[in-house]
């Protein structure tokens, strides 16, 4: 039997939200479940999104609702910043695309490089799905050896390679076992663990790829020293190490390889880098690079793509990046303190003992009742109070990911923050009878 509460807000979304239920039976007829990102669907229907300004989305209802999403951290300046408009408008009325070197993807490969510890060198890609999946590509050419390892919980895309894991709701259907022979997988922050695993396999491991925090496994930050550690292990042992920065670039000028003073031998990076338009970006060591160049390398490695360094999307990305500056980093970065400091008194003030993970314009709030420091706990939490909060704080005017994940813009304020955190309060409010009805070890005392 449904709850009440699990009754009232679902009832209050589907009055709330009926044209999107119209656009979503209408796309079943041709979107097989209605939508072609699976991250998109959620019950009892898909939001469908009309247009986005600023810090803020509009539904086809005419509801206007604060994106804490951003298009899972793709967007660092809201919707239609007016510089990446006009850049993104001025290369498509130029020419989008030439098929050769220009002078766009000059621009934005040398401020990467003067901006990341870890790229003497880059080249660019379509997708962060691709950028890992070349990262490991290179990495096995260079060391002639093919084992990747990765963190249980990490996310490295959807490549066949990566996409197996042990993390909860991913279904692996139709990725063959060879696939993955060669991918061993230790937990995240059990440093040791990394250390056996190396040692054991360093004639046939090729890279360690990882992300300095967990991103999709929900904001798990690294232990004191861990990724030190994990540096010094993989240089040890002459086995590559692979920063996959996709989501994490955001948190710092440098990434969270120069917040925490560890430099990779590859880097990818994504999201952010492209204004809002699909890139990935590979980079690292020159000698590991190198091994692409035509110029001093009798075999290079072959690496193409119909859209590589598209024009459009290189001036896009240059004027993202451009005015992502230091000071518009800590400005972010301050308001996800806000949010954090904010959520803590929250929870305290309603009486539960839930938690909160944070790092920069990135949060992650979680149906748990301990300190969040593996990705195992986060698979904990209470799935039934994250949906019902999704669909409560949309009813309130607010666009959030369903799994309790918060991605801030340069665009949001700080009266959109303390806003944001009333809504919760109120969300948190409404869940109280049925937290202490079917999750009691939720409430605090």
């Amino acid at each position: 039997m449904t709850h009440p509460v699990a009754e009232k807000i679902t009832s209050e979304y589907q009055k709330r939200f009926p044209l999107c239920r119209e656009r979503h039976e209408r796309l079943l007829n041709y979107i097989p479940g209605g939508a072609t990102r699976s991250l998109s669907y959620f019950k009892p229907w898909p939001l469908h999104i009309s247009h986005g300004r600023g810090a803020y989305v509009y539904t086809h209802e005419g509801h206007a609702l604060l994106d804490v999403t951003n298009a899972y951290g793709a967007l660092i300046h809201g919707h239609g910043d007016p510089d990446v408009s006009a850049a993104v408008c001025a290369g498509i009325e130029r020419g989008s695309q030439y098929s050769t070197p220009t002078d766009g993807q000059y621009k934005l490969a040398r401020l990467l490089c003067e901006r990341v510890p870890g790229f003497d060198r880059v080249r660019f890609l379509n997708s962060g799905t691709e950028a890992t999946m070349f990262a490991m590509r290179t990495a096995r050419a260079f060391t002639g050896r093919d084992k990747i390892l990765k963190m249980t919980g990490g996310f490295h895309g959807t490549h066949d390679s990566v996409a197996a894991s042990t993390k909860k709701n991913v279904i692996t259907a139709g990725i063959p076992g060879a696939m993955t022979r060669d991918i061993l997988e230790v937990p995240f922050n059990d440093a040791a663990a990394l250390e056996n695993a190396v040692s054991a396999n360093a004639g046939e491991l090729a890279a360690v790829i990882m992300e300095p925090f967990l991103g999709a496994g929900g904001v798990v930050l690294p232990e004191e020293g861990y990724l030190k550690r994990v540096r010094e292990v993989t240089r040890a042992h002459e086995v590559l190490l692979i920063f996959d920065e996709i989501f994490s670039f955001r948190v710092d000028q440098g990434g969270c390889q120069n917040l925490f003073g560890v430099t990779p031998d590859i880097t990818t990076v994504g999201k952010v880098v492209g204004g809002g338009l699909p890139i990935g970006v590979l980079g690292g060591r020159a000698d590991v690079m190198n091994i692409y160049c035509h110029e001093n390398t009798k075999m290079p490695l072959y690496h193409s793509g119909t859209f590589n360094g598209y024009e459009t999307v290189m001036q896009a990305g240059y004027a993202a990046l451009s005015k992502f500056d230091a000071p518009a980093t800590a400005a972010v970065n301050a308001m996800g303190d806000r949010l954090q400091s904010g959520l803590l008194d929250l929870f305290a003030d309603t009486g539960l003992n839930i938690q909160s993970t944070q790092i920069g314009s990135l949060l992650n709030l979680h149906f748990v009742n301990e300190p969040v420091t593996t990705p195992e706990q986060v698979l904990g939490s209470e799935e039934e109070l994250h949906a019902l909060m999704h669909l409560s704080l949309l009813n309130k005017g607010v666009f959030s990911i369903p799994r309790g994940l918060f991605i801030l813009s340069t665009a949001i304020t700080e009266t959109e923050i303390d806003g944001l955190l009333e809504n919760i309060g109120i969300v948190l409010e409404e869940l109280l009878p049925l937290i202490r009805e079917k999750y009691p070890h939720l409430a605090a005392g």
